[in-house]
């Protein structure tokens, strides 16, 4: 059985797999994307970066999977962090849920927790990058992986190249998404190391629940994405 979001045999690489929203290309970039994000947040020094400011809890079920588990996981048809580009005029750091300033202004640094900075810089980059590309090529595929509100969307598309590197140096436009749904989590996790497609497929959808909350505005309850998963 074919995934909707393509990746099944066949085709050109770039081409949507029997009609998937999905490229190949697009889910390997999504899925290395998580996989960096993952084994980045796994550090012991990830701190209280944006980026990785999940729960105890959570940060235990991602932590209890393994490295296999951890690959699975990370092959998501959405993005496991929340991008937040800022619109109009605003400046990167002005959300006041980003800390101020850029990264390169934070406290001084040894070698190794300096060449961790650099790497979330650098997944910062690409992460904001293949969001632009997407929202300008594929848009439907962008509102799925990365749940961009229309006004996010025109800003993304609407930015120049330059301004993607300048935004990747601030704190707070890429950060963690849900880390205070255990519960997702705690699924994505057990049905990566189960190795069940249909598991992970109704993982899936529990994201993809959570997402369309996001989407309206309103809280989605754990509890309530797995009893009535999306019809799609």
């Amino acid at each position: 059985m074919t995934h909707a979001f393509g990746g099944g045999p066949g085709g050109p690489p770039d081409a949507p797999a029997h009609g998937g929203i999905f490229s190949r290309s697009v889910r390997r970039d999504l899925t290395d994307l998580n996989r960096q994000y993952l084994e980045l947040g796994l550090c012991p020094d990830a701190g209280a970066d944006p980026l990785f400011v999940w729960s105890e809890e959570v940060r235990r079920e991602i932590e209890a999977a393994g490295p296999t588990a951890l690959e699975r996981m990370a092959a998501c048809p959405f993005a496991l962090f929340e991008i937040r580009v800022p619109c109009g005029n605003a400046r990167p750091g002005t959300d006041p849920g980003c800390e101020p300033g850029r990264v390169e202004d934070r406290a001084q640094v040894g070698d190794q927790a300096g060449a961790r900075l650099a790497a979330c810089i650098a997944f910062t980059h690409g992460a904001l990058f293949t969001a632009w590309r997407l929202a300008d090529s594929a848009p439907l595929a962008a509102r799925i992986a990365f749940a961009l509100s229309p006004a996010a969307e025109l800003e993304l598309i609407e930015t120049c190249p330059t301004r993607i590197a300048v935004l990747a140096s601030h704190p707070g436009v890429v950060r963690a998404r849900w880390p205070h749904q255990p519960r997702f989590w705690r699924h994505l996790r057990s049905a990566a190391r189960a190795e069940s497609s249909q598991s992970l497929q109704w993982a899936h959808c529990f994201g993809l629940c959570l997402i369309d909350g996001e989407r309206m505005g309103a809280h989605t309850d754990d509890h309530e994405a797995l009893d009535h998963p999306p019809r799609r």
